[in-house]
């Protein structure tokens, strides 16, 4: 009867959004006008439903939400446009070697670090090429409490010999991969060729961070981050809200001649419950509403042409297939997910149609009937993996092999999610799903997100739901999720970004393959063979495809929304 009542509310909700709805207030302080029409000031407010991230330090990022807030806070080598086409940031120009082995970076000049108490006088001071170099060892660095080295292992020269010595505590020199001729030029060298790896520098660990901060601020440097991007951070308070204010000293010109950022600041806040998000969007307390509710999507947007029901003045909507896929994934180094018979077993009892149009109304783009890379990739040709679908028969056939016939003798599992609406519904329908098809008892279980990050990257969980977005638009992001390569010998050591520890040798083989050919078609051949592979053994349970859905209020100028959804926010502005 409560969720009947909340339920009621939403769509009452909805009507009153639809239907006549007043124009929401444009925030405060939007006064200063500007070149070619558009005008400075304002804080973007914006929520992620997430909850806090557990670090800022570009280094030990390990979710999409807190690479959107690094965004914010720091440069980086590389980026993307709105069409995820590469171009630079702090790299001006660049060349690869014939044989894909050295990468010469030539950066900008008349970049600074915000100004921060960890510098003298409080002053940042001009960011050079040997700031990239420390910023890029970092990565490669164990006592920095890096996640990051696994986009460097066995990839840059000298960074696995470096990693390994510093973990041993042993005296070392810094990877001979990474180096500096002079403060505009960084040189990095690679041991063998790895095609995807001039669009992995558009990632956290791309970014360029000051040594100063780091000595400073020491352990705390996670919480109080100094960059050189478009906005300062200046308060966390946990769990509640990040606010950061904008960079007087920013780099960056629009167009029309404009120093950017427009924004005063930007204010992020963590609330949890999407239909409570959506109430506050609704009252023009956030520029933006990402995610719609799942009671509330079918009342406000026809999914079959991806535009409101009733257009309204007072907000816009933005749609585009996303770089994101959703699974559960397993534990495969532990009973029973170390069977390949129960995974594949869960996974052809799953109805992903009907999860797709019922249980989330229609909201994904599509069901996840292939492989783990989602169709957004327009030269990689992913219908061609065959993933395993709906087929209760076979499904009860091989959780009968391993020794669970109707489920019997099956221990109770535990399903591991975050506080995400829409993975609590998922949850849910998987729990009656493997209930009816395979008389398998499933327990939920609700982490704080960062909480999840640690206990799934640490072997602690047996199965856990999540997503993953692409941090760059290459298959070998999501192929990299089974790279057998950089799963430790310690069970709970840290595994990322193979948290499930699955570890087939051929599937390494051939990802390892792909991404040193140069040949685009020959390299995705590799891909498609890996993913095949990875498809039939199911360490991930493949749920669903993600389509991106955002509103903005009607005066929020310039914010793109791409297939990564990436929160870039230095050209936004408010009109008037």
């Amino acid at each position: 009867m409560v969720r009947m009542m909340a339920v009621f509310m939403v769509v009452v909700l909805v009507l009153a959004a639809v239907s006549g709805c007043r124009r929401s207030a444009i925030p405060e302080h939007h006064v200063r006008m500007a070149k070619g029409g558009k005008a400075y000031g304002g804080t973007y407010r914006i929520n992620m439903l997430r909850g806090s991230p557990s670090a800022l330090d570009p280094v030990r990022v390990s979710s999409k939400l807190a690479d959107d807030i690094c965004l914010q806070i720091f440069d980086r080598l590389i980026t993307f446009d709105s069409l995820l086409g590469v171009q630079g940031e702090l790299a001006t120009r660049w060349e690869i070697s014939e044989d894909g082995t050295e990468y010469v970076f030539h950066l900008r000049t008349d970049v600074r670090f915000h100004d921060d108490v960890c510098f003298p006088q409080g002053r940042g001071r001009r960011l050079t090429a040997h700031d990239m170099v420390y910023s890029l060892v970092r990565a490669c660095d164990p006592t920095q409490k890096t996640l990051s080295f696994w986009a460097f292992q066995d990839r840059v020269l000298g960074a696995s010999r470096f990693h390994r010595d510093r973990e041993l505590g042993r005296a070392t020199r810094p990877p001979e991969g990474i180096v500096a001729p002079d403060d505009s030029t960084l040189v990095i060298t690679l041991e063998r060729p790895f095609a995807p790896f001039l669009l992995t520098l558009a990632s956290g660990f791309g970014c360029a961070v000051p040594h100063e901060a780091v000595e400073h601020y020491g352990e705390e440097f996670f919480r109080h981050p100094v960059g050189s991007g478009p906005f300062m951070f200046r308060e966390w308070r946990e769990d509640q809200q990040i606010t950061l204010v904008r960079n007087p000293n920013y780099w960056q010109h629009d167009e029309a001649g404009n120093r950017l950022p427009f924004l005063d600041g930007v204010r992020i806040e963590f609330i949890k419950d999407d239909n409570v998000q959506f109430a506050a969007f609704k009252q023009g307390l956030l520029e933006e509403c990402f995610t719609i509710p799942t009671e509330v999507f079918p009342l406000l947007v026809d999914a079959s042409t991806g535009n409101l029901r009733a257009p309204s003045s007072a907000f816009a909507l933005q749609r585009t297939p996303a770089l994101c896929t959703w699974f559960v994934d397993c534990l495969c180094t532990e009973a029973p997910f170390n069977d390949r018979r129960v995974r594949r077993a869960l996974s052809m009892s799953i109805d992903r149609h009907r999860l797709v149009k019922f249980v989330l109304q229609g909201q994904p783009f599509a069901a996840a009937t292939h492989g783990i890379t989602p169709p957004v990739l327009l030269d990689y040709p992913i219908d061609s993996v065959r993933g395993l679908g709906f087929d209760p028969d076979r499904a009860r056939a091989e959780l009968a092999q391993a020794g669970f016939p109707n489920g019997r003798g099956f221990p109770e599992v535990t399903l591991t999610i975050y506080s995400e609406p829409r993975l609590k519904q998922t949850a849910e329908a998987l729990q009656q799903m493997w209930r009816e098809q395979l008389g398998i008892t499933m327990k939920i279980r609700v982490l704080q997100f960062a909480q999840f990050l640690q206990e799934a990257e640490a072997g602690r969980l047996q199965l856990w739901g999540t997503r993953w977005y692409g941090d760059y638009p290459d298959a070998e992001t999501f192929l990299g999720l089974f790279n057998g390569a950089v799963v430790p010998t310690d069970p709970h050591g840290a595994s990322y970004p193979n948290s499930t520890r699955y570890n087939d040798p051929t599937v390494t083989q051939y990802l390892m393959a792909g991404v040193g050919e140069p040949d685009r078609e020959r390299r995705h051949t590799m891909y498609r063979k890996a993913e095949s592979l990875v498809a039939e053994d199911s360490p991930a349970l493949l749920l669903f495809y993600e389509m991106h859905y955002r509103l903005l209020q009607s005066y929020v100028r310039d914010t793109p929304l791409d297939p990564m959804a990436r929160v870039v926010l230095k050209h936004t502005w408010f009109a008037s």
